[in-house]
Parts: C-alpha cells; structure tokens; sequence
C-alpha cells in the first residue's frame, strides 16, 4: 500500500516537517485493491489531510493494536454512561425530571465520542501492563 505518488493537498513542507525525527521506515506492507477501492482509501485519506501510505499505515496499525471505535462501541459507551448518571440520581433519592434527563441525554450526546475515546485508552494501558 506503498504510495507512489505525492498527492497534490500535502506540500513538501508538510512531508518534510513530518517526517523529522521519526525512525525510518524501509519496509512495505501491500495489498491489492481495486480501483474503487483505492479511491475510497484516497479520499479517507484526503480528508484527514494525509497521504495515503500515512492513513493506510494509521488505519492498519489501529486495527493490529485493538484500537479501533466502532460506533457499537460509542453507543455502549454513551449507555453506560445515562445508566451511571441515572442511577446516581436514583441512588441518591432524587428525582430526575424530564427536562433533566433531556439534559444529559444531550450532554451524552456531545460527549459520548470523547468518552469512548477514554475507556479504549484505558484498556490499552491495561493490556499494556499485562
């Protein structure tokens, strides 16, 4: 999944200041794609502002690290987090209102990437260490 050639949306300055400091890289990892395919990855690419080897090399290496959020894991993240919040008022004796519950529902909302992005780091750490 080499890239060959240097798409126009990144410059010379940008591949230079990335590429400073960083280990060299002299392996290559490929798969055959179709066209269509390529031109999926190339706009995946383009829209994060990167090349191609770099979203290909992000992507894969996400994937091989179990780092991956999946939109199933979002939502049982933002669940986890209403049954937490509910529950608390509910512990606690109080009651939740309408209008308070709408609130946290759109708080979760906002949040519930964020969120999900923090539990996935804590289970890496915690695979870490083992």
């Amino acid at each position: 999944m080499e890239d060959q050639t240097h798409p126009p949306f990144l410059d010379l300055e940008t591949r230079i200041r990335r590429s400073k400091g960083r280990t060299g890289r002299t392996i290559s990892a490929t798969a055959r794609v179709t066209r269509g395919e390529q031109n999926e990855m190339e706009a995946a690419a383009k829209q994060k502002g990167q090349s191609l080897s770099e979203w290909c090399r992000e992507v894969l290496l996400a994937a091989a690290r179990g780092e991956t959020i999946t939109p199933t894991f979002t939502e049982i993240v933002a669940i986890r987090q209403l049954l937490n919040s509910t529950l608390r008022s509910v512990a606690c004796g109080a009651v939740m209102t309408p209008e308070a519950f709408q609130a946290e529902l759109q708080g979760i909302r906002s949040s519930k990437h964020k969120a999900a992005a923090e539990v996935m780091q804590q289970y890496a750490a915690t695979e870490a260490g083992r």
